[in-house]
């Protein structure tokens, strides 16, 4: 049997969880890392696998599945050797996962999102304090979960998908604003045990996280120069009459660029 087809990006979190649950369980995956940019998530091939055109996106001889939460559960439940990371009959305990999987995608991921994608993609220079206040919100929430789980991982004394899955997006998270230590040290810690108990989480985590922090760096001091200066002036009718920029010009820019923001904008879950 052929290995699964993981297609994804090297950055995402959602990605990386699949990648992370695959080496958990000892599967290979044949992974494609395709370009957002280039729209090749866009095309009628990925399309017929995956009509939200998100990333990831794995074709399991021929089955498609999508969003990383699904794919993680669907690896552990066909492919897994025991049920540790994902307990088949322990429902308290599954549905306690599923929590906190949905807490990496409403809560870790959507913070994250919200902050990388108006950098990546809409030329911000800038984040806001209120979009880093949340991040810090985030890790009061995640700080709060670990003392009352009163154990090394989120739900038991086990490594589970709970743990994979949020370890990616907090990774991503503390590279780009890294937790206090006096008011987090729980959360780091934690961070910390994943790294030295999970396999390749260096890899797949660590220096991802690092190359999403250098991308973020590079993108601010790119939309901060001049010739991006001169596109805002031109949003905002700041240039001199000599540009030859009327109202109607300006207006059409503007609605040109908030369409390809939308065109542009990626969608990883």
């Amino acid at each position: 049997m052929a290995p699964i087809v993981l297609y994804s990006t090297r950055r995402t979190p959602a990605g990386r969880a699949v990648e992370l649950t695959a080496k958990m369980i000892g599967i290979e995956l044949d992974v494609q890392y395709i370009d957002l940019a280039k729209k090749e998530n866009m095309t009628e091939e990925y399309l017929k696998m995956n009509p939200m055109h998100t990333v990831p996106t794995v074709n399991d001889n021929g089955v498609p599945l999508y969003d990383s939460h699904a794919i993680i559960i669907y690896l552990v439940q066909k492919y897994a050797k025991d049920d540790t990371l994902y307990p088949a009959k322990d429902l308290v305990k599954q549905a306690n996962i599923n929590a906190m999987l949905h807490f990496e995608s409403g809560v870790l991921f959507a913070r994250l999102r919200w902050i990388l994608e108006p950098v990546f993609y809409w030329g911000q220079t800038e984040v806001p304090q209120e979009k880093i206040d949340s991040v810090h919100k985030a890790y009061d929430l995640l700080e709060a979960t670990l003392k009352t789980s009163g154990t090394d991982y989120l739900v038991g004394r086990t490594i589970t998908l709970a743990d994979i899955s949020v370890s990616t997006s907090l990774c991503t998270l503390n590279a780009l604003f890294p937790a206090d230590a006096s008011k987090y040290p729980l959360v780091l810690a934690y961070l910390k045990r994943l790294e030295q108990t999970m396999p390749h989480y260096q890899e797949i985590n660590t220096d991802r996280a690092n190359e999403a922090l250098q991308l973020y760096n590079q993108k601010l001091g790119k939309y901060g120069s001049s010739c991006m200066r001169r596109i805002q002036a031109v949003i905002f009718g700041n240039l001199d009459s000599s540009s030859g920029t009327t109202p109607t010009s300006v207006a059409m820019l503007e609605m040109q660029l908030k369409s390809a923001i939308v065109r542009l904008s990626p969608t990883m879950y």
